[in-house]
């Protein structure tokens, strides 16, 4: 079971887009926090603990793609998560073969956006405990 105290951040150049996924997941019980940009995600993430990042793909400037490997180096312990309107499969692909836990795509289904930050954030807290020594 998730704790739902996790701290996501929505990393998108829509305001509304931001806001939408904000609220509904803090109606959830999680902490969000909002960029609007490559940069000011960067300077969120640091000093904060902060277990997934979804992140949009097509931004100006720094687009996702380009931030991703960024976000899975400097915070190897964040979990990312794309999101975007493009259907290009071979996007999708490249951004799990550069560490993406899952993607979604926009217009957004929000009890699916749901469904899969729950499913995200159960499997990065499994994968640390399994970490964990085995103490009989």
């Amino acid at each position: 079971m998730v704790s739902k105290r996790e701290r996501i951040l929505i990393v998108d150049d829509e305001a509304m887009v931001r806001r939408l996924l904000r609220q509904k997941l803090s109606r959830e019980g999680y902490q969000c926090e909002e960029a609007d940009s490559a940069e000011q995600a960067l300077d969120r993430l640091r000093g904060n603990s902060t277990e997934l990042v979804i992140l949009d793909i097509k931004m100006p400037g720094k687009s996702g793609i380009e931030l991703l490997p960024e976000i899975r180096a400097g915070y190897p312990d964040t979990a990312v998560m794309m999101a975007t309107a493009l259907t290009d499969a071979n996007i999708a692909i490249q951004c799990m073969k550069q560490g993406a836990y899952d993607y979604i795509s926009k217009p957004f289904n929000l009890g699916e956006v749901v469904l899969s930050v729950n499913g995200v954030l159960i499997s990065i807290r499994q994968r640390s405990y399994s970490f964990l020594p085995n103490i009989s």
